[in-house]
């Protein structure tokens, strides 16, 4: 008879309540991933979540296989790291961001530089541990996805751009739903039929500006070897065409693009871009752009 499994307790962690403000809320496509089960589901599946990734770059997943249980579970053990965790404790696992990088670790309050104050004097309070590892239900739940889903409880503060009108507007908390969104692999390896969404995080409602935001991020990335060009012989390619952010030649791999962003990232110094509130900065010979 198998051993039972026992997981070691931790504190409950308590969600914030959702917010009752008249926010302007992103119309996101939801996909049901139990209709996946057959032939004409998968069919219907694959056009919508085309649809999202090729006009807006975010999606909700429901019915993914990650119970409501599963879901509290994972934010209980992820609460963990930040406030059963002293200030000391953590120095000894800050992450080398800068030198190595790699996130894994800690990235600690008030590490990104680059801007002294976000907002009335406000400064970098965004605190994070990585890990290579996560819990194995959360990974084998998500592993065939090739996005970056992302899980948070329901403090809103997430925000992507509009592609039609440029207005920013938020990201609605649907309980137990995945946010997927596409990243700039994605955006290289389509050649830009798949784009990555400008987003930002900013200060949360009224309402609940007295809660901590808590996430649980998993990042689908590429191996690192792999160019960052657009795939070759593709009919959906050939018939809309490629957008090239560079040239093949001048294409990076996938670990010279992580690394740089990562360690980049807060600590490097941004130049003026040629639109209004835009900053840039040259990674891997790519010019990436800061909505700030």
């Amino acid at each position: 008879m198998p051993e039972a499994t026992i997981r070691p307790s931790v504190p409950h962690y308590e969600p914030a309540p959702p917010t009752n403000e008249p926010l302007d809320y992103a119309d996101l496509a939801v996909i049901d991933l139990s209709k996946a089960q057959t032939p004409q589901g998968r069919a219907e599946l694959a056009i919508k979540a085309r649809n999202a990734m090729r006009d807006v770059g975010f999606f909700y997943a429901i019915n993914h296989g990650l119970s409501p249980i599963m879901t509290t579970r994972i934010f209980d053990i992820a609460d963990v790291p930040f406030t059963q965790v002293s200030d000391l404790e953590k120095q000894k696992y800050a992450g080398k961001m800068l030198e190595t990088g790699s996130y894994t670790g800690y990235k600690l309050r008030r590490y990104w530089v680059r801007y002294p104050h976000i907002d009335a004097g406000v400064q970098d309070q965004i605190e994070s541990y990585n890990s290579m590892e996560s819990d194995n239900s959360f990974q084998e739940a998500i592993a065939d996805a090739i996005l970056g889903p992302k899980r948070k409880k329901p403090v809103s503060a997430l925000q992507i751009k509009s592609r039609t009108d440029g207005k920013w507007r938020w990201i609605r908390h649907i309980e137990n739903a995945l946010v997927i969104n596409v990243g700039d692999a994605m955006e290289f390896l389509s050649g830009g039929y798949y784009k990555a969404t400008i987003h930002r995080v900013v200060q949360p409602p009224v309402d609940q500006r007295g809660y901590t935001r808590l996430g649980a991020f998993y990042f689908a990335l590429p191996d690192d070897d792999v160019m960052l060009v657009p795939v070759r012989n593709s009919p959906v390619l050939e018939k809309y065409g490629i957008k090239r952010r560079f040239e093949d030649s001048d294409a990076p791999k996938m670990d010279a693009w992580r690394k740089g962003r990562v360690a980049a990232y807060g600590k490097t110094q941004l130049k003026k871009g040629e639109e209004p509130g835009i900053e840039e900065e040259t990674i891997a010979g790519v010019v990436v752009k800061h909505f700030n």
